[in-house]
């Protein structure tokens, strides 16, 4: 009944797709034959959770076991979270449509403070209590992991368990685990729990007793001696096992809608400030061997355009020209655009920059973070001016149009001069480097404390502080060529709240829910005036979290969990920021004792000198091009139904094009850098509308049969779209003078019998709007109606016809002809009927 339900509002909702599941490349199991079901929950909107490596990671090596079903969830928009509420809709996984609530284990990503509101949508939804001592059968088990699970107190209360570190290997003993106790445990929760805490990385926060003594600080009890600190769980290489060769295709339009390569994990560069540089130590490099095995798969798999080369400090990967230069071959049959997003002048080689010049262009950041020499090797950087110089100017010289600069506001000892540095190394970048249509991209944001980081006592500035430094920004950075972007103080105060917060924040977490904070990283979304009133209403007071300076004996809310780095590497290094002294990268370097390897199993894992065996004078894309009389036009007639009736007309294009690439059927492309598939459309139905039969155009290769083409597209394509005919092309003597006939099915309220007769008896209806260009027209909407019919309460059949050039859909004559309330219109169902 669920199920149903969700799919009829669907047509009430923004970007429809992205709720309706059934993806290329997708694992759909009968639940009925699984030992465990396991939820994946991204707590943010799925344009930016479906993109995540880490989701596609455990989505992979969890299905892969046959008893084990993992299925994805997402937070709904406020359009769709309000219809689930209005509607009493739970939450439903994207691949079976099974309700939130009923799976075994609920596996949240803890990737950003400011989605935490999100989690309790999902909860509140699927009527799951937040509390978890208020849930007290065994499942469903809810479990976090993700970088915000090194300080997992501020959750510490809705949580029955978290991960800390890498996830491959321990979801999959987690999973084994609870497959055991369903069978062979005695159905106690407590029980259950205390076989997880021994996994190396699980935590339990129940089996610590908060209390807080006279200056408010938390002070953890262990429940049991034995289990008094979490250990990070360390993944010692990256394998191909573990890497999503076939990942998800999203629909709708994801961030990061390309390939993503993990070309390694962790970084040693040291700087001070990044919580990330310290949590995922050591360096693990993929094989070179490995990435091109696994970028040949997944092409073929996914039919992407582009690649992205995904990691911490990807211009350090040891053998990136090498890489570049294979992957470039490997690209030149299927895809487009190879992301290097940053890399520092020292790592571009005479061979590299020749490989980088034959690749479209995506994005390039360099993230200087300060503006001063000083305040550079404060937080060790180990980044210079002139790099800085050179590296905008390689890149420019290489083809790139647009540098993104990266700054942070309010770093520890950071002077008024160093943000007149920041001013002054823009200005100076902009002028030098930004010619013609060129331009200088500046993002700020303050800086925000984390834990296990060497600055993970300092304060944090306050929100008049980050207001002044970001409005002297804006009065100094007036430049032609620069284009400042900042994220808003209020923002940064409350990450910087929960970053280092306790386990008194949880009820700060449903005060705001209930005032109805939502989508809290969404700049539009973020009401700061709720936070403030939810502050206010538990007490809880932002600057102690925030601005006050932690001492050095201070107990500190995640002193229990071990990241593996010692707390005493880490006051070296703050002693070292002080004195303003260097720590160099201990890839190059001896190493720093930072507490991390063992040397054992636990190491850096680095692919150096692998011998060059390629040819480094690459052919263009062009010179493997078949020329265009190599090709014929075919006409193909599809089906466009169900789930498939919400894809957009661009949506639907990408569809298509991927399909035909992962079919492996040779088709023709556009000349030029950035080379298009030739494939067009007859019309562009209205999102929502169900088709019979529509009609696409696309070049094939000269000889490819018809039957072969239909065949191969239909393995690919997703539920709902299907390849009815194809032939080759020949230009129809109607041109678009064709009726189109609809069905129109309503399932809220019914069709007047009248009304239809009344309507068809009229010689005109004349209505009046604006077209695409913005100018007034005027339409007759009963001249546009050929026939309409009453065929009962709930179906109405018409035959529409073009108007003056123009095409005029059922649900214009129904809005403008018919007395149809919002709900009503909201439920019909329009199918567009096979000509006959």
């Amino acid at each position: 009944m669920h199920k149903q339900n969700y799919q009829d509002i669907l047509s009430q909702v923004q970007r429809p797709t992205q709720y309706v599941g059934n993806e290329i490349n997708t694992v759909k199991k009968d639940l009925k034959t699984v030992d465990l079901t396991f939820a994946l929950v991204f707590p943010d909107l799925y344009e930016i959770g479906t993109s995540h490596f880490g989701i596609q990671i455990l989505y992979s090596i969890l299905n892969s076991h046959e008893k084990i079903a993992a299925e994805r969830f997402f937070a709904p928009a406020p359009d769709m979270e309000a219809l689930l509420s209005q509607k009493k809709i739970p939450c439903l996984s994207m691949e079976s449509k099974k309700e939130l609530k009923s799976f075994d284990i609920i596996g949240i990503s803890l990737l950003y403070e400011l989605n935490f509101t999100n989690i309790l949508t999902l909860l509140s939804l699927s009527s799951i209590p937040f509390y978890a001592r208020d849930r007290e059968a065994l499942f469903p088990l809810i479990i976090g992991g993700g970088p915000c699970a090194f300080n997992p107190e501020p959750l510490a209360d809705f949580f029955d368990a978290f991960v800390i570190g890498d996830g491959e290997a321990v979801s999959v003993e987690i999973a084994n685990l609870v497959m055991a106790f369903k069978k062979e445990g005695d159905g106690q929760k407590k029980t259950l729990l205390r076989l997880l805490s021994k996994i190396d990385g699980v935590y339990i926060p129940s089996f610590f007793t908060p209390s807080y003594d006279g200056a408010g600080l938390q002070h953890l009890a262990p429940v049991f001696e034995d289990y008094r600190t979490v250990r990070r769980a360390f993944l010692p290489s990256l394998t191909k096992e573990s890497f999503p060769v076939s990942p998800i295709i999203p629909f709708a339009k994801p961030v990061h809608d390309r390939l993503r390569l993990e070309i390694a994990r962790g970084c040693s560069r040291g700087c001070r400030f990044c919580q990330a540089g310290m949590i995922y130590r050591p360096v693990r490099e993929r094989s070179l061997e490995d990435l091109i095995d696994i970028t040949k798969t997944s092409l073929r798999a996914t039919g992407h355009s582009d690649i992205s080369l995904l990691s911490l400090s990807t211009g350090d990967y040891s053998n990136l020209p090498e890489l570049m230069k294979r992957l470039h071959a490997v690209g030149q049959e299927h895809c487009n655009a190879i992301s290097l997003p940053s890399i520092r002048a020292e790592k571009l080689t005479p061979d590299l920059m020749q490989i980088i010049k034959k690749v479209r262009k995506t994005g390039f950041t360099i993230a200087p973070e300060a503006g001063s020499q000083r305040l550079r090797d404060i937080i060790n950087k180990n980044l210079t001016e002139d790099s800085i110089l050179s590296t905008v100017e390689n890149a420019m010289n290489l083809g790139w149009k647009n540098i993104k600069l990266y700054f942070m506001l309010g770093l520890p000892f950071e002077t008024p001069a160093d943000i007149e540095a920041v001013c002054r190394l823009s200005r100076r970048l902009a002028s030098s480097y930004a010619k013609g249509k060129k331009t200088i991209n500046v993002s700020t944001t303050c800086f925000i404390p984390k834990a296990h980081t060497p600055f993970q006592r300092v304060p944090q500035i306050s929100l008049a502080e980050a207001r002044e430094k970001l409005q002297y920004l804006k009065n100094n950075l007036r430049h032609p060529k620069i284009n400042l972007k900042w994220q808003s103080p209020e923002m940064s105060l409350l990450e910087g709240v929960w970053s280092r917060g306790d386990r008194r924040l949880s009820k700060l977490l449903v005060a705001a829910f209930e005032k109805g904070c939502r989508l809290d990283g969404w700049t539009d979304k973020f009401d700061f005036s709720l936070w403030q009133q939810a502050f206010e209403e538990t007490g809880i007071d932002p600057l102690f979290y925030t601005t006050r300076q932690r001492d050095e004996n201070e107990p500190l809310p995640w002193n229990h969990i071990d990241s593996g780095v010692s707390p005493e590497f880490l006051k070296q290094e703050f002693q070292k920021a002080q004195a303003m002294s260097l720590t160099p990268d201990c890839r190059d370097h001896d190493c720093n004792g930072c507490g991390v390897c063992d040397f054992k199993e636990i190491r850096p894992v680095l692919y150096e000198g692998i011998p060059d065996t390629r040819e480094t004078d690459l052919p263009s894309p062009d010179q493997k091009r078949l020329p265009d009389d190599a090709f014929t036009k075919f006409e193909l007639s599809f089906s466009k139904l169900d789930g498939a009736r919400f894809f957009g007309h661009l949506e639907l294009g990408i569809i298509f094009q991927r399909a035909v690439k992962r079919a492996g059927l040779t088709a023709r492309y556009s000349q030029g850098f950035n080379p298009l598939m030739q494939i067009s459309f007859e019309n562009a139905l209205p999102v929502g509308m169900e088709s019979e039969e529509e009609i696409l155009w696309v070049y094939f290769e000269n000889g490819t049969a018809p039957d072969k083409i239909v065949d191969a597209l239909n393995k690919e394509l997703p539920q709902g779209l299907f390849i009815t005919g194809c032939r080759p092309f020949r230009r129809s003597k109607n041109g678009n003078e064709n009726s189109a006939r609809y069905r129109l099915l309503i399932s809220e309220g019914n069709f007047d019998k009248d009304e239809v007769e009344r309507f068809s008896q009229l010689s005109e209806f004349m209505v009046q709007d604006l077209s695409k260009k913005g100018k007034p027209r005027t339409t007759d909407l009963r001249k546009s109606v050929e026939k309409i019919s009453y065929i009962n309460l709930y179906t109405l059949e018409m035959i529409l016809k073009p108007y003056n050039e123009r095409t005029v859909r059922p649900m214009e004559i129904l809005i403008n002809c018919f007395k149809l309330d919002e709900n009503a219109l909201a439920s019909i169902r329009i199918t567009k009927r096979k000509q006959q």
